[in-house]
């Protein structure tokens, strides 16, 4: 799952709440906060992934060189 798939979770859930206000309200987030996940400004930190049941996972692999 990436940013993109996360937000637009997000918006379903919004739209299920009622808007963002409804939604930033019920999980104690600012609605701008939202609005700017929602828009791609900002990366939806734990405080809008915990709600949708999701968790960040980072991961590194080695690149391959080219010869």
């Amino acid at each position: 799952m990436n940013a993109d798939d996360v937000r637009t979770l997000l918006r379903k859930e919004v739209d299920r709440e009622g808007g963002q206000r409804a939604w930033a309200r019920k999980h104690r987030v600012s609605a701008m906060y939202v609005s700017y996940v929602l828009s791609g400004e900002r990366e939806p930190g734990d405080s809008i992934l915990k709600p949708l049941g999701l968790e960040r996972i980072v991961s590194y692999r080695k690149r391959s060189v080219a010869t």
